[in-house]
């Protein structure tokens, strides 16, 4: 084993960032590949001018329309959300790494946990009475067992005021139930024995190491810069770090030019000896070329995640969309702007569906960015990608947006 770890420039990690996101280049056609090639995607329920997945596909697939995501993913049982840091939905090869803790209730954490115990006591047959039902009848929404009444608020889960819904949820996070996304993004439950394949189903048993290590490159797949901070090695050569880490970084010590694009890679920042996991396969990320398309990016987007990334690219950036109006600083629903491996501004964008139109307000520009002709353009072949994924009949623009249209 190496007792010296490898260093990076910030503008080589800067590109394992861009090209490991899969953000220097158009993907894909559909949604199949690009979930397959970033093993999972962030989820959230806000839609402003399309929810995040849908941020997160048109960005790296150039025809992606709003409602493919569900349309394809779920239908075709390509994923299966959970929470991993937050929620997820993850391609379905990776189902028995988290199947097995779906079991165990002390895998639950508090607020499930909490929830359980509370049904279990106050009506004790509704987690086997709302499982037969969906064993017999199929997919289930909440809506359907309305006769089993209010929740009450004290142990409703997310966003449930159902006891229907409560029970839903338990037995989705119990690893009884898959989650199935309609059009319109609402859940609907089905057994998971009919949506995942039987070869899948079977409860691995993994050391908390390998467990953990695993994990770490599924999360590399998509997130292909993780930051670990500041680290040192000792006499023995053994990687010490200050930050909590659930792995043993002494096992992507010695992984550095490696070919493999999920194996981990221990490596230091030149300029202050800050430390990453990237991919051990980076030499090669640095030398793939960025194309000349303006991307807007998602809050949720692993390039833009980790605020400590953020500073590779001296910029700011918090999802403020959570903060009350008079403690923002960009905006309510602010998308970053990359444009040629560097952050040239934010916008805010809105749908306005009884309207059909496309609204883009509220641009904030980096300062020393010079809009010449080849930017514009980009912004005007973004606009009209936003526009088409949407279904909008036209576009509208406030003064602050600087291209010409």
């Amino acid at each position: 084993m190496t007792s010296k770890i490898p260093k990076i420039t910030q503008d080589e990690l800067k590109r394992v960032l861009i090209v490991g996101c899969h953000l220097h280049k158009w993907q894909g056609e559909d949604v199949r590949k690009v979930l397959q090639e970033q093993g999972l995607v962030q989820l959230d329920p806000l839609n402003p001018a399309g929810r995040y997945h849908d941020i997160f596909f048109s960005s790296r697939i150039p025809d992606y329309q709003q409602g493919e995501f569900e349309r394809i993913v779920y239908l075709e049982k390509l994923a299966f959300e959970t929470y991993f840091h937050n929620l997820n939905a993850i391609s379905i090869e990776y189902f028995p790494l988290f199947y097995s803790q779906t079991l165990d209730r002390e895998h639950l954490g508090r607020y499930y946990s909490r929830a359980l115990k509370i049904l279990e006591e106050t009506h004790p047959e509704m987690l086997k009475q709302v499982l037969n039902y969906v064993q017999d009848h199929g997919p289930t929404r909440s809506s359907d067992l309305t006769n089993l009444g209010k929740a009450d608020p004290k142990y409703a889960v997310w966003k449930t005021s159902r006891n229907s819904g409560t029970a839903l949820e338990l037995l989705w996070a119990m690893g009884k139930l898959a989650v199935i996304r309609d059009g319109n993004f609402r859940k609907i439950y089905d057994v998971i024995e009919r949506y995942v394949e039987e070869t899948r189903l079977v409860k691995e048993t993994f050391t908390e190491e390998d467990e953990q290590l695993l994990k770490v490159e599924l999360k590399l797949q998509s997130f292909p810069v993780i930051y670990i901070g500041k680290v040192s090695i000792t006499k023995d050569g053994k990687v010490k770090t200050r930050k909590k880490v659930s792995f043993s970084l002494d096992n992507v010590l010695s992984n550095d030019m490696g070919e493999d694009r999920n194996q981990p890679s221990l490596v230091q920042l030149e300029k202050d000896s800050t430390s990453f996991i990237i991919p051990s396969n980076w030499h090669q990320l640095c030398q793939e070329p960025l194309d000349d398309e303006m991307r807007a990016i998602g809050p949720l987007d692993p390039i833009i995640w980790d605020r400590n990334l953020n500073k590779l690219f001296n910029f700011e950036y918090v999802w403020e969309v959570y903060k009350k109006p008079k403690d923002r600083i960009w905006g309510y629903y602010v998308y970053p702007l990359l444009y040629q491996g560097n952050f040239i501004g934010r916008l805010e964008v809105k749908y306005e569906s009884k309207l059909s139109t496309l609204r883009f307000f509220n641009f904030q520009e980096e300062k020393g960015v010079i809009i010449d002709p080849a930017m514009t353009e980009a912004f005007n072949r973004l606009v009209s990608r936003w526009k088409n994924m949407v279904g909008a009949d036209k576009v509208e623009y406030d003064n602050t947006i600087p291209f010409e249209q």
